[in-house]
């Protein structure tokens, strides 16, 4: 019985560590900054660590009054992520905080080089909420929703 126990133990073993190099492999894929230019222009950058967070950065900030942003991804296909940020709202005007803002993209991901994508296309749908409203719950009504596409690319050192 014990040789039994062993092969099936090895055997999920050997099909979770796979998973989990593919899934490795994605996120050094993805992982790095890319700047996004949005079709109205502006233009933003989206930085991926490969443990799953992601942080965001956009022209448009001081012109609307939001923060940067910070937030999770995960890989939906061999070439997809979603990725939800956070970001803080504040009055132009007094500065007083407004509320936050939760921004769901969609991402998809080409162009490999030496295992690093370089090319991304997508959009993102956004949601206002007024202060002490949770973003992440679901059942809060949004003051306001948005969304744009964008395409991008990766950002390199050379």
């Amino acid at each position: 019985m014990k040789p039994l126990f062993s092969l099936l133990f090895c055997g999920v073993f050997a099909l979770t560590a796979t998973g989990a190099r593919a899934a490795d492999n994605v996120a050094t894929a993805i992982e790095g900054a890319y700047l996004l230019i949005q079709d109205d222009e502006y233009q933003r950058v989206l930085s991926f660590d490969r443990g799953g967070t992601v942080s965001q950065v956009s022209e448009q900030q001081p012109l609307m009054g939001f923060t940067s942003g910070q937030g999770a991804w995960e890989q939906t296909g061999p070439e997809t992520v979603v990725a939800r940020v956070i970001d803080f709202n504040f009055g132009l005007d007094d500065g007083k905080p407004t509320g936050t803002s939760l921004l769901v993209y969609k991402l998809t991901f080409s162009d490999p080089v030496a295992g690093k994508f370089q090319q991304i296309t997508g959009a993102y749908a956004g949601k206002n909420f007024a202060v002490g409203q949770n973003p992440l719950n679901p059942a809060e009504p949004p003051a306001r929703e948005f969304g744009i596409s964008f395409t991008g690319q990766r950002i390199t050192a050379k």
